[in-house]
Order: C-alpha cells, then structure tokens, then sequence
C-alpha cells in the first residue's frame, strides 16, 4: 500500500454490540485530497460514494458477526475439516458425501472492500498487479484485531482477493453500483489466520497447486452476498479432498449449481438475506433511482378469454428464481411471462369436479382467519364466500396430479380446499405469499412458494381472477388449473401476484391449495385431524 494510505476510525453498532473497524482508502496515483469523492464533483454521485461507503461498512459489521461463531453455527455448511494428507501438505477433506449445487463450507471474511476503476487517463497496470494504478480502493477491516493489514508491516500479498459479483437480486447492488459500472466489490481473506469449522473455503486448494481435478467452486450466496459458499460442482464422496478450479466453470454448471443450491439450502438463505438487508435497507431508500428503459409487450387472446402477455413490467430490485414445475405435463401453457402464469386445460375431468363439489357441499363453512391483533378465531373479512377442507385420502387421484405438476411432495401442499361463490360474493385483493419466512397453516419458517387454484365449473358472468398490478384477468372454465408463484425460493413475496376473486354474478367452484418451501410439520395441522366428507374417493 502507497504512503498517501488514509486509516479512519469509525464506530458501527450491530444490535447492542459496538465494534470499533477501520476504513481504509487506498489511492494509487492520487492525492489524498481525491479521496473524499472516488467518481466525480455531482452532488448526486457524491451522496452515492458516500452511501457506497456506509454499505460496505454495514456489511463488513454483520459478516463479522455472522463469522462468530458464539453467534451463527453454519451448520448447513459444514461438510469438509482440515487434515493433513499422507505427503505431510495440509487439505480440506469432505466429511460426507455431498451432491452437486450442495454447499460445503463458507468463505470467511476478514476485509471488504470496494474498487472504483479510475478511466479519466490511460491506466498503468504493473508487472505485479492486474489492478490499474490509478484506481482507487476503499477497505473496511477489523482494526482492532488486525491492525492496519494494509499497512507498511501488512502482509497485503499473502491476502486471498475474491471478486464477488452482484446482480439486481443481492441487496447490496443499490447502494454499492446502481447508476455505475466501475465499481468492483471484493472480500480480502488472510490464509494464514486459524479457520473455523464451517468457514474454510480460504484454505481450499486450487486445481493448478495440487494437479488434480476440481470438484467445487466459490458462489455468492443468492440474496446475502458478500457471503461466499464452497458448492459441489459434481457429486463428492466422503474422504475426497476438496479443489478449486483454477477458472471458473461454464455459465451452464454455474446455473444448474445455483439452482440446486437454492433449492437445498432455501431457509438457510432466507435467514442470511434477512441480515444482508438489515444492513443495505437503510441505505437502498438514498440511492436514486435508476432510469427505467422502454418495456416491450405483445398480447394474444386465448381460449380463456384472458391474455398472452409475453412480457411485463418486473420489480425494480428484481427477485427470483421462483419455483420449478413440470414443464412437460401435458397442457401446460404460460399465459404470462413476468409474473409467471402457468395454465394446464383439463387438469381435472368433468367427472372429478362434480364430484368434488358434490364432496363439498354438505359441509361448505364461512371461510375464517386468526385475528393476528387478538388472537381470536373469526370469519375473514376479506372474503365473503365459504369453503371445505378435504383430506388428501379422499381424493388420491388429484394429489397425485397436483404433485405430478408441481414436483413436489404431498406433505409440501396445504390443506386443499373446495371454494364456493355465491352471486355477489368476492375474495379482495390479497397476495398468497408471506414477506420471508413466517410460520403458518402447519409449516414453519417457510413460505408458500406456489398457488394452484382449479376451476370446477364454468362461471358465464362474472367470478374472473384478476391480477390488477399487471391487468390481467383469467375467466373461468371447468378443469382448468392456474399456477403462479407468490414468493421466490429466497421466501421473498411478489407484490405483482396481488390477486383478487371478483364478484360472481353466476354461481363459482374451485380446488385451491398452496406449494409450501418446506414439509408441514405441525401436528395440529395433520390430515388425521380432518373430518371426513364422504367415502367417495376421487
């Protein structure tokens, strides 16, 4: 680091605790003067270099909480040890086996810093560094524990730097890049510090040092970056030593991994992402806002009366990915593209939905809600139709088409329940999904992940489903099923799936249950406690 190195202390508080950090400005080929605004003299850049700074201060605190161990045990990444092989070289050894787009361990963190690329003059790069010397770099570490790792007696060159991407779904891009492109965020690991269990992903040897073939891969964790994990690129055996690529896999494993992973360890990272943000929200509400681009769309009418939309307005910070159903059963169509809204004619005969309403009808009750304020069992005031609860035992043929479709379990499903409009009656707008997770209807901090309503007969006037934040309405029709996806697989909820049952003006039937993240595991939810509608098994 250059002599014009400026070390500020500052305090950050995380809950009660009070941690003293330092933030260093490395300037190379500037004058300590510059380092106060890293991209230009607007006022409006100059708030954001400030918000910059905040956030990366912020983030260093809660991961360095999130690395003590008194605080967070990551035991869901805990697959590998540090052991010394029979040649005397230390490695990380998979304790268990681990299958691909699995996490093995985290990366530690012990700096964070931001790269602000300076391109006002031709860069001069050294013989030692792929980094421009006249870029500028802004570091936040631990100061009292560390020292200056920067400094004249640091040891910058035995430090792991590890670039970490951000797209629109990490809460850190807002405060960090929206509106630039010549920022870079990077995580500083000292290789030479004792690791914790769990935290071992800077010990982790690459495929160019041990000659061998790499079998895992550093990823952002989706929605809580700057958090890195070690994920399996390919099934790993118990005893195997773990090695780094010396590049990255192609974008093709990267997606499969990212996805796997998420569907994996999808609690995990809700509850990591919840920090994340507790640490940018303040700051995201400062930056300015970006300038949205035109948005295309097209429009087709269908069978349904609904539309086609094969394009729509997304959310400003963008969420995902949601879940994935069975592309391949048969009948399956999209009607929308952002929201995603799956249709499939004739998921239920005729038969099957007179039989279910005819199950239904005897024990057709006021549809009730918990009062959240006093606890109180009562009829919900946002919906004025009734229902019944059906046990998955009686209709066995259904569940298996619902799992069929969704590719899920049947312990992931909620209690199904036949719906009934009268003339007149309506359900408001109402969103399926919960803001991360809650713990409700038999499962526990999940979310519903999936809505899947069928229609089970044909309604001539009114009784549409209309989703009013994207102006979309689906008529009615014996059969039909309709999918849509309340919240992402990081249990964040989509407003755009904001959807309301509009006044029937003709009698209205539906088969409604919902994709939970997890198992229902809450006895007093268990379909033995249901009672039984008829012996007619469907």
């Amino acid at each position: 680091m250059s002599s014009s190195s400026l070390i500020v202390a500052v305090i950050c508080c995380q809950g009660s605790q009070m941690t003293a950090f330092a933030m260093v400005a490395a300037n190379r080929g500037f004058s300590k003067s510059n380092i106060g605004n890293l991209v230009s003299n607007q006022a409006e850049k100059s708030n954001f270099d400030e918000i910059c700074r905040k956030t990366v201060h912020n983030l260093f605190s809660v991961c360095s909480h999130i690395q003590d161990l008194g605080l967070y045990q990551p035991k869901w990444a805990d697959a590998c040890e540090e052991k010394t092989t029979s040649n005397g070289r230390k490695a990380i050894i998979a304790t268990k086996d681990v299958y691909k787009g699995q996490a093995l361990t985290l990366f530690p963190i012990h700096a964070l810093g931001v790269r602000c690329l300076q391109r006002d003059n031709p860069p001069k790069y050294s013989k030692q560094s792929n980094r421009s010397n006249h870029d500028v770099e802004f570091v936040a570490n631990n100061f009292d524990c560390d020292g200056d790792l920067f400094g004249e007696n640091g040891h910058a060159g035995a430090l792991i730097r590890l670039s970490i991407p951000l797209d629109k779904d990490q809460p850190a891009f807002d405060p960090i890049l929206r509106g630039v492109n010549d920022r870079l965020l990077f995580a500083m690991i000292d290789p030479s510090r004792e690791a914790c269990q769990g935290w071992l992903g800077g010990k982790i040897h690459s495929a160019s040092t041990v000659r061998s073939e790499s079998n895992c891969f550093t990823l952002p964790l989706p929605g809580a970056a700057p958090l890195c994990a070690t994920v399996a690129i390919r099934d790993i055996k118990a005893g195997e030593e773990l090695v780094h690529g010396a590049n990255p896999p192609c974008v093709e494993v990267i997606d499969d991994c990212r996805d796997a992973f998420i569907q994996a360890h999808m609690t995990e990272l809700a509850d990591l992402r919840t920090y994340i943000e507790m640490a940018c929200k303040p700051l995201r509400k400062k930056v300015p806002p970006a300038t949205a681009g035109p948005q295309a769309s097209s429009d087709m009418s269908n069978s349904t009366g609904a539309k086609e939309v094969k394009s729509s307005p997304v959310l400003e910070n963008g969420i995902g990915p949601f879940h994935t159903i069975n592309k391949q059963y048969p009948g399956l169509r999209q009607l929308n593209q952002s929201p995603a809204i799956f249709a499939v004619d004739n998921f239920l005969s005729a038969d099957e939905c007179d039989r279910l309403i005819a199950k239904a009808l005897p024990h057709l009750q006021p549809c009730m809600v918990k009062n959240e304020a006093t606890g109180v069992v009562e009829q919900d005031p946002s919906r004025t139709n009734t229902d019944a609860n059906v046990r998955q035992s009686e209709v066995p043929t259904v569940v298996a088409k619902l799992t069929d479709l969704l590719l899920c379990e049947a312990n992931q499903l909620e209690i199904l329940q036949i719906l009934h409009y009268s003339e007149g009656q309506t359900f408001k707008a109402h969103t399926d999904g919960f803001d991360g997770p809650t713990s409700a209807c038999g499962f526990e901090h999940a979310n519903r992940i999936a809505t899947i309503f069928t229609y089970l007969n044909d309604v001539q006037l009114g009784g549409g489903t209309l989703f009013p934040y994207i102006n979309f309405e689906i008529r009615p029709k014996r059969g039909m099923a309709v999918i849509h996806f309340p919240s992402d697989l990081l249990l964040r909820g989509d407003e755009r799936t904001v959807h309301e049952g509009m006044s029937a003006k003709d009698e209205k039937w539906l088969l409604v249950t919902w994709l939970w993240s997890t198992p229902r595991s809450d006895k007093r939810y268990s379909e033995d406690n249901l009672l039984s509608l008829s012996s007619d098994k469907i």
